[in-house]
């Protein structure tokens, strides 16, 4: 246990989620643009990007988002284990497990045509 004030330890929870979900959203959306690259537009081919297919860039950041959600899950249970017992209920577990499932959903269902 450190020494920590509650404020402190407020502020580096809300610092460290905030800076873990942004980076989950700035990669995905920039991943998201990247795809929609390489589906090019109507009436046009796609843009090659080097040998980088749609279907391994959306295995790649549906493992990524599945990494970053276990990271922000292990960040909420350490503070909510250590310096701040009422932080990371199961209602931020809910949100985060939810935003997890859609964004490899997504990635799923851009990645690979179902017939």
């Amino acid at each position: 246990m450190s020494n920590l004030s509650t404020k402190d330890a407020y502020d580096l929870y809300e610092n460290g989620k905030h800076r873990r979900y942004s980076l989950l959203f700035s990669v995905n959306g920039g991943a998201f643009a990247i795809a929609k690259l390489l589906t090019g537009e109507p009436g046009k081919g796609p843009v090659v990007l080097g040998h980088l297919t749609l279907p391994q860039l959306a295995i790649g950041m549906a493992l990524f988002t599945v990494i970053m959600v276990a990271d922000i899950f292990m960040f909420g249970e350490k503070l909510r284990t250590g310096e701040l017992p009422g932080a990371f209920g199961w209602q931020g577990k809910l949100v985060l497990f939810f935003l997890g499932l859609l964004l490899c959903a997504g990635w799923l269902l851009a990645g690979f045509r179902v017939s």
